[in-house]
């Protein structure tokens, strides 16, 4: 087969082709192993502080460093994903995933595990998540926010049952024996899986006899409002983190079980894959920005209860509660992010968001860890979260009374040219 990309070409048309949905189907899984991969490290939390004595901070600095490793990954394969085939990129997140999780077994010392999830994040991750969503958008027209809905609810869905089923075998056998399965599970499923990738022919490069276009759907330059995106999704990803990495370690310092706890993040997850149909179809209907203002407010709204309560029944609905919300938070930053930038840059403009997100994951997976290793209650942990979580609204705010006001000055001053020579 020849290395350069393959086109699919497709006639102009309303409704989306039926190979569309099948790269659905791929991204959506590539995006559940993927994100899945990124979590993992709060079951081995415990069985890492068993046999190595490791605090909770210190097991926590290697999912920041992961999300390190995927927000500077993301910009490199992001802005590559806009000229190179997404093909090429996804067999390199596969064998990195695979070699990552497998390579675990064998560490014990923290800066190794350091170096194992900065790789995965930076060459697995990375390769994964903003090439599938980018190419995704690539496809739709018209049901662009559903299509990007459900590829990214299956990163819910990873993000609950990869722990889920690495839990199990580490019940059954040993956390190592448990990376090793999971390494060898990621190459057999992800690379068949990526092969199959192929790029519409629309979104080739540019006519050398046409100028590229700057035009996007909010009417304002992307110099400021990708900026403004990104500033935001740091605040709110550091609300998210603290209850994806901390959620499980939150549930067993309450008394239950690690299946038990294990269950109220599977739970959380399972609610998100709803919740990110449901805002994905939202974002057609009233915007991106709308879309993604109502689901911050709905994890910000949620994060602080987990620390008033060991009802196990509590803890399950509040985490049925989160999931709704949070798992929405990154489809509408992304379908943000899209609408803001012009169709050729959309991978760039999404990799953008998405590496300052991934800062925001890191800087509050490991604050949770350190206050809580500090005062030995997630408190504070929670609190902080639902506090970045506030700073991230009124960011949004600001944003859309910008974008009200440029657009509507915009349209008075069309409105007075087309009466200007009626007036002359």
């Amino acid at each position: 087969m020849s290395s350069t990309n393959v086109v699919i070409n497709r006639a102009p048309q309303t409704s989306e082709p039926l190979y569309a949905w099948f790269i659905v189907a791929i991204a959506t899984v590539c995006l559940a192993m993927g994100f899945g991969a990124n979590i993992v490290i709060s079951v081995f939390a415990k069985p890492f502080e068993d046999e190595f004595g490791w605090l909770r901070a210190d097991t926590s600095m290697a999912y920041t460093m992961n999300a390190i490793g995927a927000g500077a990954g993301g910009i490199l394969w992001g802005g590559l994903s806009d000229l190179v085939s997404p093909k090429r990129i996804g067999v390199l997140g596969a064998i990195a995933l695979s070699a990552g999780l497998i390579a675990m077994r064998w560490q014990s010392e923290l800066w190794s595990l350091y170096l194992v999830s900065f790789l995965m994040g930076a060459f697995g991750f990375a390769t994964l998540f903003t090439p599938m969503v980018a190419l995704t958008g690539r496809w739709f027209s018209t049901r662009k926010g559903l299509a990007i809905g459900i590829v990214t609810a299956g990163g819910a869905l990873g993000q609950g049952a990869v722990p889920y089923v690495a839990g199990l075998i580490i019940t059954q056998a040993s956390w190592r024996d448990a990376a090793v399965w999971l390494g060898i599970a990621y190459l057999v499923i992800l690379l068949p899986l990526v092969l199959m990738l192929w790029v519409p022919a629309e979104a080739g490069i540019t006519a050398p006899d046409k100028q590229p276009s700057n035009a996007n759907l909010w009417g304002i330059p992307q110099r400021i409002s990708i900026p403004w995106l990104a500033f935001a999704s740091v605040f709110c990803c550091i609300c998210m983190a603290v209850p994806l990495v901390h959620l499980v370690p939150l549930g067993i310092a309450a008394g239950c079980s690690a299946q038990t706890a294990a269950g109220f993040l599977f739970s959380a997850m399972i609610a998100a894959v709803f919740g990110r149909l449901f805002f994905g179809w939202l974002a057609d209907r009233v915007g991106g920005l709308t879309a993604y203002a109502l689901s911050c407010f709905a994890q910000t709204a949620v994060v602080f209860w987990f620390t008033q309560t060991s009802n196990v029944a509590t803890l399950f609905t509040l985490s049925i509660l989160f999931g709704f919300g949070f798992a929405d938070v990154m489809t509408c930053l992304l379908i943000c992010a899209r609408e803001a930038a012009p169709m050729r840059l959309s991978g760039t403009a999404m990799a953008t968001v998405s590496t300052t997100a991934w800062i925001g994951m890191g800087i509050g997976s490991y604050q949770a860890g350190f206050f809580y290793d500090l005062n030995g209650t997630y408190v504070l942990s929670y609190g902080n979260a639902a506090a970045a979580g506030v700073v991230n609204l009124l960011i949004v705010f600001a944003l859309a009374l910008y974008r009200w006001s440029r657009t509507s000055a915009t349209a008075r001053y069309s409105r007075l040219r087309v009466l200007a020579p009626k007036r002359a």
